[in-house]
């Protein structure tokens, strides 16, 4: 049986409900976002998925929905933070520049505004993910991260989604780990049961 990594975006927040950008800024998870990561952590429950141990991002949101996913031990990391909106960080998202035809993400279009390019974004998480695999033998981890973060990491690992996927909150990708390889085995959304197996 490989070893399994699951990356979880966190639940839903203030700045979520206000549909504002969140980024590097920070807001606390709604009644609604508690809700549903405790409901993510009984799917894992139910599924016999127990974790060796956790991560998350260091920022308030992905730290407080591990604590109510798991209660393995776990630590904060600063790889697997939300992408940088530079002059955006907690504006109407309706602010933001409109991606260029035909792409999927921002590309570089926020760094002239202080903020992050998606690729280097993805190759962040990539190498945080990394940096932990080279140190531990952990059998099963959770790591709970951000939705452009997610993105990101995607797109660095060159993995193709659904033209219309948008990582929901407390969305989960389930990785197999082979030597230090990540091989995409199914996203699943643990509110509604649904697994896409890949």
């Amino acid at each position: 049986m490989s070893r399994k990594l699951y990356i979880m975006r966190h639940g839903e927040t203030l700045f979520n409900q206000q549909k504002r950008v969140q980024g590097w800024s920070d807001s606390p998870l709604t009644e609604v976002g508690i809700q549903q990561a405790e409901d993510a952590g009984r799917f894992f429950k139910e599924r016999h998925i127990f974790f060796d141990k956790a991560y998350s991002s260091t920022q308030e949101r992905a730290t407080d929905t591990l604590k109510l996913v798991t209660d393995a031990p776990y630590e904060q990391l600063k790889g697997l933070k939300e992408m940088n909106f530079g002059i955006f960080e907690a504006r109407e998202e309706n602010l933001l520049p409109k991606f260029r035809p035909g792409a999927n993400s921002f590309e570089d279009l926020l760094v002239p505004y202080g903020g992050e390019d998606i690729n280097q974004v993805g190759q962040r998480v990539y190498q945080t993910i990394q940096e932990v695999l080279d140190k531990t033998k952990d059998d099963s981890m959770l790591m709970v991260s951000h939705g452009a973060a997610l993105w990101g990491l995607i797109l660095h690992l060159k993995i193709t989604l659904p033209a219309d996927f948008r990582f929901s909150n407390c969305a989960v990708c389930q990785f197999g780990i082979s030597r230090q390889d990540l091989s995409l085995e199914a996203l699943i959304n643990p509110l509604t049961r649904e697994e896409i197996l890949l």
